[in-house]
């Protein structure tokens, strides 16, 4: 009889004692290891979308001094022009983009 009792004292000590601030939530670190995780993805989204779209627009550029050359020389006319227009279209969609 006795020894129940102390078992029942200690369990309700147990349970009604509040506990220490590192026992309350364990995954505060987890969580903050993926934050600091999806952050640093985001920051090589961020990179690769600035590399992309200076390679898009130097791409575009040489589409389009390209085209010009060749509708000016009238070698390949109908190709430069398709070239010029590429050019343009591909520039409109990175401005777009960025």
């Amino acid at each position: 009889m006795m020894r129940r009792l102390v078992y029942v004292i200690l369990l309700t000590f147990l349970l009604l004692t509040p506990l220490p601030s590192k026992c309350q939530d364990p995954f505060s670190d987890f969580q903050s290891a993926i934050d600091s995780l999806t952050q640093k993805i985001m920051d090589i989204l961020d990179t690769l979308k600035g590399a992309a779209l200076s390679i898009g627009r130097v791409l575009a550029g040489t589409l389009i001094a390209l085209g010009v050359v060749l509708w000016a020389s009238d070698i390949f006319s109908y190709k430069g022009r398709r070239l010029i227009i590429a050019g343009i279209v591909l520039m409109i969609i990175l401005e777009l983009l960025s």
